[in-house]
C-alpha cells in the first residue's frame, strides 16, 4: 500500500537525516564544488579559457555528485536493517499489519528521499555555478573580439560555443540517468543487506557487486584470455547479467556533459530497466525477509 510505503520511507527519512550519514561526504562535495567558484581556472593555462573552463567545472561537479550518490546509498543503505534491529524498531514495525515488502519499499524509497534532495542541492550549485562563469566568460570574450576588430555578427559563433558548453538540458538527462542507477544500487544493497550479517560486509558486498557490474564486459573479456569467448564464459556472464545490473548504462552523464546527445526515449528505456531491477530486488529481499526469524 503506498500509504505504508510513504510512512515506512518518512521514518526513515528522519531515521537518516537524525544519523547525520550524508554531512562528511556531502560536505567534501560541496567543497569541491565551492573551489570552483575560485577564478583560479583562468591563470592555469590559455586551454583552460572559454569552453573548456566550463568543461572543467561540469566535470569536477559531476564527479563529485556521482561520489556522494555511491558512497550514501551503499552505507545509508547497509546500515539501516542493522540499526532496526539493535533499536528494536523492527519487531515495533512487523508487530504491526506492515507487509515485509511495503518495510522494504519504504526503506528503500526513504534512502532515495534523501539521497534526491542532496543531489538536486549539489545540481543547483553546480548549474548556478555554470551560469555566472558562463555570463563572466562571455563578456571578457566579448571584450577580447572587440578589441581585435570582430563585428558582433563574427562574434556569435564563439559566444554560442561558451553558452553551450554550460549548463544544458543534456547534461540534466545525464544526471537523471546517474539517479535511476543509484536507485538500483540502493534496491540492491537492500537485498544483500537482508541476508548478510553486519554493516561493513553489506557495504563490501555491494560495492563489489556494483563494480562488477559496472565494468562486466571488460571482466569476462579478460577472463577470456582473448581467446574469443567460451561456451562457459557466456554462460556464466548471461547469470551475472540476470542477477546484477549493468550499472555501465546509467554512467553516462559524463558523456552527456561532453555533448553526446540523450533523447528522453533513451530515458524512458533506462527507467524501465531500472523499475524492473528495483521489483526484482524487493520482491527478492522480501522472500528472504520472510524466512528470517526475529
Amino acid at each position: 500500500m503506498p500509504a505504508r510505503i510513504g510512512a515506512v520511507a518518512g521514518v526513515t527519512l528522519t531515521q537518516l537525516v537524525r544519523m547525520r550519514l550524508f554531512l562528511v561526504p556531502a560536505v567534501i562535495c560541496l567543497l569541491l564544488l565551492a573551489l570552483q567558484f575560485l577564478p583560479y581556472q583562468a591563470g592555469i593555462s590559455l586551454e583552460f579559457q572559454g569552453a573548456a573552463q566550463l568543461q572543467l567545472i561540469k566535470d569536477v561537479g559531476l564527479g563529485c555528485m556521482q561520489l556522494f550518490a555511491l558512497l550514501f546509498c551503499v552505507a545509508a543503505t547497509a546500515l539501516l536493517l542493522p540499526r532496526d534491529t539493535e533499536d528494536r524498531i523492527l519487531y515495533t514495525i512487523l508487530s504491526k499489519p506492515v507487509p515485509r515488502f511495503d518495510y522494504l519499499a519504504g526503506k528503500a524509497l526513504g534512502v532515495f528521499s534523501l539521497l534526491l534532495i542532496m543531489v538536486l542541492l549539489m545540481d543547483g550549485m553546480l548549474s548556478l555555478l555554470l551560469h555566472l562563469r558562463a555570463e563572466s566568460i562571455s563578456q571578457e570574450l566579448r571584450t577580447a573580439l572587440a578589441a581585435g576588430g570582430y563585428s558582433p555578427q563574427e562574434m556569435q559563433p564563439w559566444l554560442e560555443q561558451v553558452q553551450a558548453a554550460g549548463n544544458s538540458l543534456n547534461t540534466q538527462r545525464g544526471i537523471l540517468a546517474a539517479l535511476l542507477g543509484y536507485g538500483v544500487l540502493t534496491s540492491l544493497t537492500l537485498l544483500i543487506s537482508s541476508f548478510t550479517s553486519g554493516t561493513i560486509v553489506s557495504i563490501i558486498f555491494a560495492l563489489g557487486a556494483y563494480f562488477i557490474g559496472m565494468f562486466r564486459h571488460t571482466l569476462f573479456a579478460a577472463l577470456s584470455g582473448g581467446e574469443g569467448t567460451t561456451p562457459i564464459m557466456r554462460g556464466a556472464e548471461q547469470l551475472c547479467a540476470i542477477l546484477l545490473p549493468d550499472f555501465s548504462l546509467f554512467t553516462v552523464a559524463d558523456t552527456a556533459s561532453a555533448g553526446v546527445h540523450l533523447s528522453w526515449s533513451m530515458l524512458g528505456g533506462l527507467a524501465l530497466i531500472a523499475a524492473g531491477y528495483i521489483l526484482l530486488h524487493l520482491f527478492t529481499a522480501t522472500w528472504i525477509f520472510a524466512r528470517k526469524e526475529f
